[in-house]
């Protein structure tokens, strides 16, 4: 399964966001996704994925196709064992 594919799943489970409805451009609050909420699926990210989002990314990053290619991108030193 992709990242993205991932990812879509979590937000699905975590938040109940329905799946027919996800659109990976567009951006959180389109999912009535706050800065908090945002902040607690980095946490949960880190949890599933096994990496370590940087604290930037929760303001930075403002759809799941971009959370995606950030996941995808990170270095080997930000995985976690």
């Amino acid at each position: 399964m992709t990242t993205l594919a991932r990812l879509t799943h979590l937000i699905h489970d975590k938040f109940g966001v329905a799946l027919d409805v996800i659109d990976p451009d567009a951006p959180f609050a389109s999912y009535d996704l706050d800065s908090l909420t945002v902040a607690e699926l980095m946490f949960e990210i880190d949890d599933n994925f096994g990496v370590t989002v940087p604290d930037s990314a929760a303001t930075t990053v403002t759809t799941l196709r971009e959370l995606s290619v950030l996941i995808d991108g990170l270095p080997a030193a930000a995985q976690k064992a």
